[in-house]
């Protein structure tokens, strides 16, 4: 029988007890996280990780409620368990919210932010009367004209206007032209209609015809240059469709062309 070298042997050893401390190693990795993804989800399902709490932040306490109930999270449900994008899609479907966020803490408090939606206009549609925000979207039904009317008037004529739907695309143009008029205009503007390009209807008699959304700022400068310098007795239109020629009309027999 050949006799083994003393330092192969030796080699041979450290080489089995290298595997055998490698093969513990990785088996003590696998149970470690077994064991640690099973205390999780048991810490998960715990009482120590529910909802204990819902916040609502940047809402009246109406619309608090309103959210707190869209968003439908129950007092014992696990905090990791709760879907924060889908509440979020949830929430932003109200009408007058215009963004949402929703964040948890390990505490069991779940914090819902929104920022809301402000009217900028009163439309006028089909004998109805909606506030709309700047982004043509419809925040809420107006039962009747308000006395003291804060906002300046758009009208339209769309069918089947809901609240939380989108004006049509035209209507944006109106909207955007009546939330940003200075108020030399304003004061004598009745509303701002949709029906055929953008007209400015003045109170008593008269409109200005603005035609499509290019170049609002020169057309505002005109037609206002025009109301505090021209005597509106019997107008008929002030054209402002091109501002640098606009055409004031007082007879019937007025071109509407000012091209």
């Amino acid at each position: 029988m050949v006799e083994i070298n003393p330092r192969i042997q030796e080699r041979r050893i450290e080489i089995i007890r290298a595997k055998g401390k490698r093969r513990l190693r990785i088996l003590l990795t696998v149970v470690l996280s077994v064991l640690l993804s099973l205390a999780a989800v048991l810490i998960s399902k715990s009482s120590l990780l529910d909802v204990d709490e819902v916040v609502v932040v940047g809402a009246d306490s109406e619309l608090e409620e309103l959210i707190v109930a869209i968003a439908n999270i129950p007092k014992s449900k696990p905090i990791l368990e709760v879907d924060t994008q889908s509440i979020m899609e949830r929430i932003k479907r109200i009408p007058n919210v215009k963004g949402a966020k929703v964040s948890r803490s390990f505490g069991g408090k779940v914090t819902i932010s929104v920022t809301l939606r402000k009217p900028s206009v009163l439309l006028s549609n089909l004998g109805e009367w909606f506030l709309v925000d700047l982004d043509g979207r419809v925040l809420e039904r107006v039962s009747e004209l308000p006395p003291n009317l804060e906002y300046p008037i758009v009208e339209g004529n769309f069918d089947d206007l809901k609240v939380g739907e989108w004006v049509p695309e035209q209507a944006l143009y109106a909207i955007e032209l009546a939330a940003n008029l200075p108020s030399v205009l304003l004061a004598d503007i009745s509303f701002v209609s949709t029906n055929e390009g953008i007209e400015l209807m003045l109170f008593g008699e008269g409109k200005i015809l603005f035609g499509d959304n290019e170049a609002l700022e020169s057309k505002i400068l005109a037609a206002s240059t025009i109301l505090e310098q021209v005597d509106l007795a019997e107008l008929i239109h002030i054209d402002v469709r091109t501002p640098d020629k606009p055409v004031l009309c007082r007879a019937v027999e007025c071109s509407y062309d000012s091209y």
